[in-house]
């Protein structure tokens, strides 16, 4: 799944190297800091040479004015870069939704199916921006922060060190319940969707039979269930949060006390102390880093699973190898033996043999659930037959590419859709470059 994950970073490929550049630059500033005021106390002070010490000041505010540039380089161009693989995510599942068929849409609610469309690809624009640099500036520092504490004082190095395997606990700890407990969360924005989407959809049925009460009733539950998803969310992400902020607190406590006794003993110079404490915050940054990874990526890999599985939805009804476009019909219509089901256990049609002339009028009547809708569904593919054929001209309809095949069928739906826009617009749907005399 990763390697399927970084295969979207392809055609962004100069923006992350810019991207990730900054950030790593921006990282080994950071880490230069702490050594530069562990000289400025050690050496500089005590020569009491000003413009030597206003010459230092004016140098380091230069790489701060660098390390900014840097870091609004990565704030932006690093959003960029998540904002085009969401963009192109959504691209994607977009145009897969238009190449599904009604069975498929039978089968999956609006909101659920909305929510992977817009939720689940905004987390996955922040995993892809934030999850692989994050954690590689993060293992950085974290290498970087604890050779420079090694090489001002081992003994304090290895003390600070000490807290590692307690930190690993609690991120792999969490890091997993993190992921289920989103990914459930996901299940409820779409439960959501759905129910504010047939609510309002159905609106004048709702008031018809007085049934708001019943609606509000719908709407509380599945509320009340999505607020305590994501309750379990955060009460797990503040007790990860929670255990890192003392560990890091409860190091420093113990540093200082070991570091003062050092400096006393003549075994640690003043500034190596003060450089130390800096370095120990920039030791345990990281460690916030991986923190708002573990909020992030849970998110983020939960949104991805759930766009690759839309994804990974093939397609029932397709164009065969070799379908050619259909000629211009003159729409001789035959169904032989035709049968067909919507689920495989209770066929719907059964053994259908029908011949429609072309040009001929024909009505299908029948009471409720008889299968007329159906039947006419069956002829520009909206669904497949099991078993038999259907052919226009003596061609099998299945022969033909679906675009060529629909674009010669002129269907008024049973349910009345009107799509966002003009009523100009809606009257030229089907064919939308058509002229205002057309």
């Amino acid at each position: 799944m990763l390697r399927r994950f970084f295969a979207y970073y392809r055609p962004w490929r100069g923006l992350f190297i810019l991207d990730f550049c900054c950030a790593v630059l921006s990282g080994l500033l950071e880490l230069g800091f702490p050594m530069a005021v562990k000289l400025f106390v050690d050496e500089l002070l005590p020569t009491e040479q000003w413009l030597l010490i206003l010459a230092a000041t004016a140098g380091l505010l230069a790489i701060y004015v660098v390390n900014t540039g840097l870091m609004a380089v990565v704030v932006y161009w690093g959003h960029m870069l998540g904002i085009n693989i969401e963009t192109e995510m959504r691209r994607k599942s977009f145009d897969h939704l238009q190449k599904l068929s009604f069975r498929f849409y039978d089968n999956h609610k609006t909101g659920h199916l909305i929510a992977r469309v817009t939720k689940d690809l905004e987390e996955i624009g922040e995993v892809a921006h934030h999850g692989p640099e994050d954690l590689f500036i993060a293992i950085m520092t974290f290498i970087g922060a604890f050779a420079l504490m090694f090489l001002v004082n081992p003994q304090l190095a290895l003390i600070t060190a000490a807290i590692v395997p307690l930190v690993a606990w609690v991120t792999s700890r969490y890091g997993a319940r993190m992921t289920r407990n989103w990914q459930a969360l996901y299940g409820r924005v779409g439960d959501f969707n759905v129910r504010i989407e047939e609510n309002v959809g159905g609106m004048r049925v709702v008031q018809a039979f007085a049934n708001e009460d019943h609606e509000r009733n719908l709407f509380a539950r599945d509320n009340a269930s999505y607020r305590k998803t994501k309750l379990d969310a955060y009460r797990i992400m503040a007790a990860s949060t929670s255990l890192s902020y003392m560990s890091m607190r409860l190091i420093q406590l113990v540093v200082m006390i070991a570091g003062s006794y050092l400096v006393l003993r003549g075994e640690l110079s003043s500034g190596g102390f003060v450089g130390f404490l800096l370095l120990v915050n920039v030791f345990f940054r990281p460690i916030d880093k991986i923190n708002s990874v573990i909020e992030t990526y849970p998110k983020g890999i939960a949104g991805f699973r759930r766009y690759a599985a839309l994804l990974d939805t093939e397609p029932d009804i397709a164009d065969r190898p070799g379908a050619f476009d259909a000629p211009t019909l003159r729409g001789d219509i035959s169904y032989r033996d035709v049968t067909f089901g919507y689920s495989g256990e209770r066929p719907v049609l059964k053994n259908i043999d029908l011949d429609i002339a072309a040009g001929q009028t024909i009505a299908f009547v029948g009471p409720s659930g008889a299968g007329k809708t159906t039947l006419c569904s069956l002829l520009p593919r909206f669904y497949e037959v099991d078993s038999g054929a259907i052919t226009i001209d003596g061609l099998d309809i299945r022969d033909m590419t679906l675009a060529s095949l629909r674009g010669q069928i002129g269907i008024v739906q049973q349910d009345v859709f009107l799509f966002g826009g003009t009523i100009r617009e809606n009257i030229a749907y089907g064919r939308p470059g058509a002229s205002q005399a057309e």
